[in-house]
């Protein structure tokens, strides 16, 4: 079968391998979307977190945990699937024409339905994602509420919001990609800040207003009740930290902060207004089997569009360029590659 391996940073080829013989606890999933992830580019630039990330082969390996696809094959063990489903799956591998999967009941296969198409729902991952972060928080109607990352995740938090009639009174996106923003715009955002071009604390009192302070404080704080962090730290972009700017931004007392991005390298912080204005600070990973079934079934509903965040679909054999576009954040949202 054709799959994509990973052999080392910015070393990705479309080759010839072993077609997966499953076990008894297992399935086996034709392949029909496959979503790069912003883990997967981590890996693919740095080789961060590769174990974790990759169906391992005796010489490199397989990525890809963000697909859809048919059930070809079940183990004799296995009672809840059948041949001919239509699923969605969490397991490393989904770069191929067939990747299998050890099935845990609850958690890791999700039947599709009808209405859903494969490219929809190589979207579920991050989706559930987007769902698990935007929880996170605690979004309230009436919240001031700031985005920094118009990717996938950024974007999906948007739709969830507006899916689940949450109406904030202020939605801010932060990205430096302007087609991301405008993106971000149409979905939904209220307001967009390219944070090449603006100073975005400035723009961001200019937007929500200065709130009274209770405590000595050197600079005016914004109305900001909860920043979600889809960035995390990027190492080849040159621009402030985002979870510094984040803490500094959240309102006093009951400012929240979720980070849902992930750190290329340990970063240096200042606590100081952290502390001093009692700001929360949560951390965001994955999602709950329940959050994966209620993004399905708002899928299923048309409560939104996920085919406005796939900017690109790639065939197999174009492997390396797919994970190239991906990298041009003001090229691409979400890649697909497809077998």
């Amino acid at each position: 079968m054709k799959a994509a391996v990973f052999y080392g940073p910015r070393d990705i080829r479309t080759e010839e391998v072993e077609k997966p013989k499953i076990q008894d606890n297992e399935i086996l999933i034709n392949v029909k979307a496959c979503g790069i992830c912003g883990s997967d580019l981590h890996m693919y630039k740095l080789n961060l977190y590769t174990p974790l990330l990759v169906r391992p082969l005796k010489k490199g390996g397989i990525p890809g945990h963000e697909y859809s696809g048919v059930i070809v094959e079940v183990g004799k063990n296995i009672k809840r699937y059948k041949v001919g489903d239509r699923v969605v799956a969490l397991a490393n591998g989904g770069m191929a024409e067939y990747v299998p999967v050890p099935i845990i009941y609850g958690y890791n296969v999700y039947k599709l339905p009808p209405s859903v198409s494969y490219e929809e729902a190589a979207t579920l991952e991050p989706l559930a994602n987007s769902y698990h972060a935007l929880m996170k928080g605690k979004p309230f109607n009436g919240a001031n509420i700031v985005i920094f990352g118009a990717g996938a995740i950024g974007l999906g938090i948007i739709q969830c919001l507006k899916a689940l009639d949450i109406e904030p009174n202020k939605l801010i996106m932060i990205d430096l990609s302007d087609s991301r923003l405008n993106l971000a715009k149409k979905l939904g955002a209220d307001e967009i800040i390219n944070a090449n071009s603006e100073n975005v604390f400035s723009r961001i009192i200019k937007i929500v207003g200065p709130m009274p302070t209770f405590r000595p404080s050197i600079i005016p704080m914004p109305k900001v009740d909860i920043i979600y962090d889809c960035v995390g730290y990027i190492k080849d972009q040159k621009a402030p930290l985002v979870l510094q700017q984040a803490i500094n931004m959240a309102r006093q007392f009951s400012g929240t902060v979720v980070v849902h991005g992930v750190f290329e390298e340990s970063v240096r912080l200042d606590l100081t207004f952290m502390v001093g204005k009692e700001v929360t600070v949560k951390g965001s990973f994955g999602f709950t089997p329940l959050e994966m079934r209620k993004s399905i079934k708002l899928l299923e509903n048309k409560k939104f569009d996920r085919s406005k965040i796939i900017s690109h679909e790639f065939p197999i054999e174009k492997a390396k360029d797919a994970f190239e576009t991906q990298c041009k954040t003001n090229e691409s949202v979400k890649v697909l590659i497809k077998a």
